[in-house]
């Protein structure tokens, strides 16, 4: 994929001491465990955007929270800035759904212990560490 760098966003929902995770359907990153989200499309809000991808790749309905992490990616001809917001489930009921094959609530540890995206994996290392967010992280050129 060539051109501009794509604008995208995900959450990192919270309930209890536990964070949910999908593991991806599609590139890039296909089978490897992530933060559930995904682009914003044209004249959509941040916040609308966090709302709709969560509904549709896990079925649940969110209050998006602060900023938590800023991310630039590029990888598997992808470039992506992901705006990574902290959220909490209001209702729906948890599936897999759209670009998730599967999705669950994980401890920080166990989430550790998964086959993640890179970005995914130092992001929950330097939560578990008790770094302050936002958190920047940059994967450009590998």
């Amino acid at each position: 994929m060539q051109g501009r760098p794509l604008v995208a966003v995900g959450a990192l929902v919270k309930l209890g001491d536990k964070v949910l995770l999908v593991k991806r359907a599609h590139a890039p990153n296909m089978g490897l465990w992530a933060i559930p989200g995904g682009k914003v499309e044209h004249g959509e809000s941040l916040t609308h955007a966090v709302v709709r991808e969560l509904e549709e790749e896990t079925g649940l309905k969110v209050k998006v929270g602060e900023l938590l992490c800023v991310v630039e990616s590029l990888s598997e001809g992808y470039h992506y800035v992901i705006l990574d917001f902290w959220a909490e489930p209001v209702g729906g009921q948890l599936r897999s759904a759209s670009d998730a094959k599967e999705v669950a609530f994980f401890s920080i540890d166990e989430a550790l212990k998964l086959d993640s995206t890179k970005t995914t994996g130092e992001l929950l290392r330097r939560l578990k560490a008790g770094e302050r967010t936002p958190i920047f992280i940059s994967a450009l050129g590998g």
